[in-house]
């Protein structure tokens, strides 16, 4: 019998060729024996576009809506049809075919659209691989099952797939051509995902923005313990009049407290010493490593991830990139060794780490029942030199190598001593930590967040750990603080990022918040979020260039075009509520109590009430005024690609804050210099401009692709 295993990516594709045995590398598959494998490369169909149904569709008009996109039909992308072409002639030449996909729905789709497009009749079986490793292959292939089995995977997977196309579709025409017919410029897109996003981002800048400061008092203690000065913090007891975070709020009730334990007696209450440990963090998961980077070297998440892609693809020097997983598998532990080796020459300043580190050392990490379609992101045996790498490239392989190398150093060891004292009918305590063994922090040292948790933690160790209930001590100073309430902080897109992976927490709705934790349940790090590690980058990224929202100090700020576009939006629209409710579905239909057909009738239902109720008529930001069409430009704007116009001071964009200002070092800037730039990214030389220094110099003005800035270019 001639088999066909058909892999989701070509590396998957290798490892089973290994595992057959005798592959011989051919054009777009191996050959191993009578086995063939073959691989797609990620997607190799798309749905196909809007005019594809139907040629009137190609201009977005009201009349159309909503667009009829069913039955959906897939064409070949363009990028990877060779390689469909190279599948479809091996699906002629075999007696049975095996999926390989990812084990996950995606994957389960990603390969039977291929066999549904190609209209394959041959009986089909599955294969479940999720370590790019010869050995898990081998006891894979031992065991696989009827493809038929999972066709509600693969339904579940379709209807979310062409759920997002009829809603995407639709209903960004909607609000487009709404805000069109009110002399709007913008493409107002919608999606599923992308406008909760953006309605995080405008929900944590108006609750910034709006926040009215309360006052809550800290009271501490000075107590004298053994001739020396302790620090210690009021505990406030349940009957106090506290805020939620059992703060104290009455000025006067602070006040009597000091006044109570000035020069009071102090007695030893309670009194604590722990051992503790603490193992190292978990490797890299694509969302993890993507808020690492924009926070301790300011690259964006979809920089770091097309750094991965290179990391991957160019040098071979980590394991799959896009995972939402922080484990690693059983057969990974067999090519530690080899690895550890390896880092070794890439990585000399790291020798005592590299020494320390103990290759038999299976920690949490090394967990087969929690890896799902793929393992953590963990640097491959392959020998390399960081001085090929571009600086951002090796500073994001750095940080893979490091967590990796961590989960075979110590585990963090330290003691906490507490302790607790009596001062009259107050208690007051104090809290201290010493390391005892630095373990995996030597290398990793610590994050910012546990830092900032560590606020409160006393470096009074000895002190503190010599004590003994009983002690007998004095207050020689007793004091309260009054402290105004900070707040939210405008997210960074390292914060959003983390956020995005347990939005449930503003739901609130309690059933639409299990939804979102119970289709998260088994992901490790996910608990009810929204959108995947590779596709949220993409939707910040397209937030951003479509105007919603700019960037200021690393701030997500959004544009009042942004604000005004999610208050205009129901909230089903702009809230996570939707993916909630659509695994629910989706749940029914992998179970097989309902159909995709049903699902997709429903939302059709749904997208056309919702088509007739849009209202653009609060939307701000990118309206033209009659008086402004005139003073309209040719050139885009160059960060949004919106609308430019002639604004009193400046050459301003009508959706996003980019500007050219309209006089530049005492030199008028004309319409036609400003044109230059936006069209061509500089303008022609320019006579006139004046220094600080009064001294005159001509220039080009040139725009600045990474900041938006227009620079001098001598």
């Amino acid at each position: 019998m001639k088999r066909l295993f058909i892999a989701e990516k070509p590396d998957l594709a290798k490892v089973i060729a290994e595992a057959l045995g005798g592959g011989r590398r051919q054009d777009g598959y191996f050959e191993c024996g009578n086995d063939r494998v073959t691989w797609c490369v990620g997607h190799l169909l798309e749905l196909v576009p809007p005019e594809a149904h139907n040629p009137s569709y190609a201009k977005w008009k009201v009349e159309d809506l909503p667009l009829k996109l069913r039955p959906h039909r897939y064409q070949p992308i363009e990028r990877t049809a060779a390689q469909l072409k190279i599948v479809q002639a091996l699906l002629q030449e075999v007696d049975e075919v095996v999926h390989a996909g990812d084990p996950d729905d995606e994957g389960q789709l990603l390969v039977d659209e291929v066999l549904w497009y190609s209209e394959c009749t041959l009986p089909v079986k599955r294969v479940l691989i999720n370590d790019l490793n010869a050995n898990a292959a081998r006891k894979a292939l031992q065991g696989m099952k009827d493809n038929r089995e999972f066709h509600g995977l693969s339904q579940k997977a379709l209807a979310r797939s062409v759920g997002d196309q009829l809603y995407g579709f639709n209903m960004s025409r909607a609000y487009t051509l709404a805000a069109r017919a009110q002399g709007m410029d913008n493409v107002l897109s919608v999606g599923r995902v992308q406008t909760p996003i953006l309605g995080l981002i405008v929900s944590r800048y108006l609750a910034n923005q709006s926040h009215n400061a309360a006052f809550f008092f800290n009271v501490h203690a000075n107590l004298n313990v053994k001739d020396q000065t302790l620090k210690t913090r009021y505990i406030v007891p349940e009957n106090a009049p506290a805020d939620d975070k059992g703060r104290i709020t009455d000025e006067a009730f602070a006040q009597q407290v000091v006044a109570d334990c000035q020069g009071a007696a102090s007695t030893v209450s309670h009194h604590q010493i722990e051992d503790k440990t603490r193992s190292a963090p978990l490797p890299f998961a694509l969302l993890d490593l993507q808020v690492k980077m924009s926070r301790d070297h300011d690259l964006d998440a979809e920089k770091t991830m097309a750094i991965t892609q290179t990391l991957r693809e160019k040098y071979r020097a980590i394991t799959y990139n896009r995972s939402d997983c922080n484990y690693l598998s059983s057969e990974q532990a067999a090519d530690v060794p080899a690895t550890l080796d390896a880092l070794s020459h890439a990585f000399p300043d790291w020798v005592g780490s590299l020494s320390d580190a103990d290759r038999q050392r299976r920690g949490r990490a090394f967990d087969d029942s929690k890896i799902s379609a793929h393992t953590g992101i963990i640097p491959t045996p392959k020998k390399l030199d960081l001085d090929e790498m571009t600086d951002d490239e090796a500073k994001v392989y750095r940080a893979i190598v490091a967590q990796y190398l961590a989960q075979f150093l110590p585990d963090e060891g330290f003691q906490v001593a507490t302790v607790k004292f009596m001062v009259k009918q107050h208690e007051f305590g104090a809290k201290a930590r010493q390391v005892t063994l630095p373990g995996w922090t030597a290398l990793l040292g610590k994050s910012s967040d546990e830092e900032e948790a560590e606020e409160d933690i006393s470096d009074a160790f000895s002190l503190i750990a010599s004590l003994a209930v009983g002690q007998a001590g004095q207050c020689i100073e007793a004091s309260y603080s009054k402290e105004k309430t900070r707040p939210l902080p405008l997210y960074t897109e390292a914060s959003l990022l983390a956020d995005l992976k347990r939005v449930a927490k503003y739901v609130k709705d309690d059933r639409i918040k299990k939804l979102l934790i119970d289709r998260d349940a088994g992901k490790v790090g996910e608990s009810g979020g929204i959108g995947t590690p590779a596709t949220r980058a993409a939707m910040l990224e397209t937030l951003k260039k479509r105007g919603f929202y700019t960037v200021e100090k690393k701030k997500l700020i959004p544009t009042q075009l942004g604000v005004s576009f999610i208050q205009s939006l129901p909230e089903i629209a702009s809230a996570p509520d939707m993916t909630a409710l659509w695994h629910e579905q989706q749940r029914c239909i992998e179970d097989g109590g309902m159909s995709a057909d049903d699902f997709l009738n429903e939302l059709e239902l749904f997208i056309s009430e919702q088509i007739a109720n849009v209202n653009v008529n609060s939307i701000q930001g990118c309206k033209r005024e009659k008086s402004e069409t005139s003073n309209r430009m040719d050139g885009k704007c160059p960060k949004c690609s919106g609308t430019m116009a002639i604004t009193p001071k400046a050459f301003s964009c009508t959706a996003c804050d980019f500007k050219i200002w309209g006089e530049i070092a005492k030199k008028k800037i004309t319409k036609n210099h400003a044109e230059d730039i936006l069209t061509r990214g500089k303008s022609q030389v320019i006579n006139g401009f004046i220094s600080k220094k009064e001294t005159k110099f001509k220039a080009r003005l040139v725009l600045n692709k990474e900041t938006f800035k227009v620079e001098f270019e001598f």
